[in-house]
Formats: C-alpha cells, structure tokens, sequence
C-alpha cells in the first residue's frame, strides 16, 4: 500500500473551498397533502427512469454474442458468416484489462514534486535517429540508355549554327553580260598600247600630262647639274608586285641620267632588287636607241655595277661605306626607287650623315611619306617625282611626248573612258528595257 502524500500549502490553498451543507426545506406551511393536486399522467410519463446505482456496475459480457435476427436470416439466405481476423480480435477490451490502470511515476524533485502524470522532460539536443540506407535498385536499360544519352549531351562542346551558304547560280545572260564588259575593257585598254605600231601614227590623246611640280623641277635641275662620267648610286627598293608603276617612274630618271652621260651602279638591300635594276636598264637602252629626241645624246652601252647587302639600315650603310672603294669614283648623287616609307628614310638618314645628296622616285602611295623630306629647310631630299602622273609630267617637261608614261597614261584615260560608257549603257538597259520584259 503506498504510503499517503502531503498535499503542499500551496496546493492547498488553490483548492476550492467545501460547500457548507444546506438544511433540508421544510415542507410548505399550512398546506395539507389534500389539497396538493394529482401528478398528471403526460407529467408522470416524462420522469426519467431511476439510473443505476454508483456502486453497481453493468455487467462485462463475455463470450459470443447473441444470434440477431438479421445474422439468422442472412445465414438462411445461404451467406457464410465473416471470421473475425486475430488482429481485430487482439483490440477487444476485457474486463480485466480495462479495470486495470496504469499507475505513473511520481515526480520526487523541482516544483512538481509528487505529482503523477506529468510529461518528461526533452533534451536539448536531439540526436536524429540513425536510417538505414536503401540499397540502390538495378537501373533499367532504359534508363541506362537515357543517361548515356545526358551525359553525351552534356559533354558534347557548344556548336555556333553556321548559316547555310547557298552557291548563287549565275544565268547565262549574266555570264555574257560580264565577258562583254572584260571584253570591252581589255580592247579599250590594248588599243590605245597597239595603236601607233599598228597605224604608223600617234594613237588619239585622251588626257594630257599635267603640269611638273616643284619637287619634280627640283629633281630635273639636280640631274641635270651632273656632269659626264659622274658616278651615280640608284638604289632599286621594290619587288615584283610594285615594278608596274615603278617601272614607268625609274625609266623616266634613267633615261635623263644615260642622256647626261652618268656612270650608273645598281645596289639594293633586298634580293630582288638587282634583277629588276638590270630588266629596267636594259629596257631603257632599248627605248632610247628606238625613239631618242634629237636634243638627246647617248653613249656607249655598258653593264653597270650591282652590289647586293641586306640588313635594311645596316646594309644602306655597308653599300655607302663600299661604294668608293668598289667604283674608286665618287657617288655625288643616289638615287631611291621604293613604294614603302622605311627604305626612304634608311638611304635619307645613312646619306644625309655622309653629306650626299638624295633625289627619289616614289609610288603614289607613298607620296605622302615622301613629302615631309622635300622640305627646302630640312634639306635631306632634293627632287623627287611620285607615280605614273608624275613620271608623265616629267618627260613631258623634258620634251618628250611619246615616252612610255604618256602611253601608259592615255591607255589608263581609255580604261576609263570605256568603264563611263558601260555604267552608262547599263543604266539605260536596266531602267528602259529590263521593265518593259518584266511586263510581258
């Protein structure tokens, strides 16, 4: 028998007081029971049934239910009763066990101290409980397949769409089109060269040289200030790609030196510079023994001295300090054919240091590099002429009017003229007759 717990002060006090026991009423005073009128029978009906007694109890059933008649006439009807499973059968209640009650754990410290049923305490830190992990199921091939498939998508490299090109087809009236206009152009061209072979005359001129300028009568009164057997150093600083302009401008010089009597050398820092000093020499002979003016005066034909050093500046010095030694003349004047800025400036710089004078023949291009040197207070260049206009203005200061410069600028005049005359045929086809064949 457990011992009896002392209920707290507190807890005593927080208890509610016992009511006080009322006396029982006194029956009504001078009221006798005949007059006290019948209970009506709707009145008697309505009392509710007498409950059971607080200390009896409904008896437990134990054992098999009753048969109902439903049960009975389903089973007559030919339906089999529904066994009960043992789990179901597990849940019954009996009477044993829902008497009996579970007696809690007292509490034995802190504020609730003999108290039942209270709720623990929880830790402050609960551990998650520990899973199992699941074994990892077979894949299909399926999903195989489909992974496979992922993974090559991913390790795949960007592709950029590249446009599809589509080759343009080209009719056959286009292709006419285009021989004719070449055919035109090449005609217009080769008529002008061939004109004067052919006809014994001079071809019709469709442009004029213009008017020398002043870097050019600079160059005119240097050459011309050369005397007979004077050594002259011409500098051949351009290749192959740049000798149909260069070509023009070096014969055009050249043949002003031959006609002063000038002793050439032919020097160049690059490979091909010599060949192409000796292809212009000789060409220049051969011009001035066909068609020499009568003012002009030439000499013996010789095969002038070429001298090859490369290096760029370090060569350009090298061919200076040689050239005495190599001619036992002196080179009082050099002359520089090149269509790129840097081998100007090298021979300007290397000569200007050595006290020689420096006269140039340049390509159109390379007007503009040229230019800053023709300074009259600077004196590093002394006369220069640039492309094929310029070497045209200088034969043509000097009297000459069938020269190849002025050939090959009226043949360039003609190229011109006939490209006018085509952009002109072309737009009176495509806005009168193109239309009209549209419409049908």
């Amino acid at each position: 028998v457990p011992a009896p717990v002392e209920v707290p002060d507190w807890l005593q006090e927080a208890a509610p007081s016992v009511a006080e026991e009322t006396p029982p009423v006194s029956p009504l005073v001078g009221v006798s029971s005949s007059q006290v009128s019948e209970v009506p029978d709707w009145l008697t009906e309505l009392e509710p049934e007498p409950a059971l007694s607080s200390g009896s109890t409904a008896p437990v059933f134990e054992g098999p239910l009753p048969p109902e008649p439903e049960i009975e006439a389903a089973q007559t009807a030919g339906l089999v009763r529904a066994e009960v499973p043992s789990w179901l059968e597990d849940m019954r209640l009996h009477g044993e066990a829902g008497a009996a009650a579970v007696e809690e754990p007292e509490e034995t410290e802190g504020l609730l101290e003999g108290l039942r049923g209270v709720l623990p305490l929880a830790s402050v830190i609960e551990m998650p409980a520990a899973r199992e992990r699941a074994l990892p199921a077979q894949a299909s091939e399926v999903s195989l397949t489909r992974a496979q498939l992922f993974q090559s998508l991913l390790s795949r490299p960007p592709q950029t769409p590249q446009p599809e090109t589509l080759k343009a087809s080209v009719s056959v009236s286009e292709w006419l089109q285009r021989f004719v206009v070449g055919l035109v152009l090449l005609l217009s061209v080769l008529a002008i060269l061939a004109w004067q072979p052919l006809m014994d005359n001079e071809a019709p001129l469709l442009t004029r040289p213009g008017q020398l300028e002043e870097a050019g009568k600079d160059l005119y009164n240097t050459i011309e200030s050369v005397n007979a057997e004077e050594h002259v150093l011409i500098a051949f600083e351009y290749g192959p790609s740049e000798a149909d302009e260069l070509d023009i401008v070096a014969q055009s010089i050249l043949r002003h030196l031959v006609c002063r009597g000038a002793t050439i050398s032919i020097v160049s820092t690059r490979p091909e510079g010599l060949t192409i000093g000796t292809r212009v020499w000789n060409e220049t002979w051969e011009e001035v023994s066909l068609s020499a003016a009568p003012e002009e005066e030439f000499g013996q034909y010789y095969e002038p001295d070429t001298h090859y050093r490369p290096g760029d500046a370090t060569g350009v010095s090298q061919l200076l300090a040689n050239a005495e030694a190599i001619t036992d003349t002196h080179s009082s004047l050099i002359l520089v054919l090149t269509a790129q800025p840097a081998p100007l400036r090298w021979w300007i710089e290397q000569a200007q240091a050595r006290g020689k004078t420096v006269v140039a023949g340049v390509s159109a291009a390379a007007e503009i590099a040229a230019s800053p040197y023709l300074d009259a207070s600077t004196g590093q260049l002394s006369g220069a002429i640039s492309g094929l206009r310029g070497a045209a203005a200088y034969e043509n200061y000097r009297g000459i009017d069938d020269g190849q410069s002025a050939k090959r600028l009226n043949a360039l005049a003609a190229g011109h003229a006939a490209v006018v005359v085509l952009m002109f045929v072309g737009a009176v086809i495509y806005t009168f007759v193109r239309p009209r064949r549209e419409k049908r």
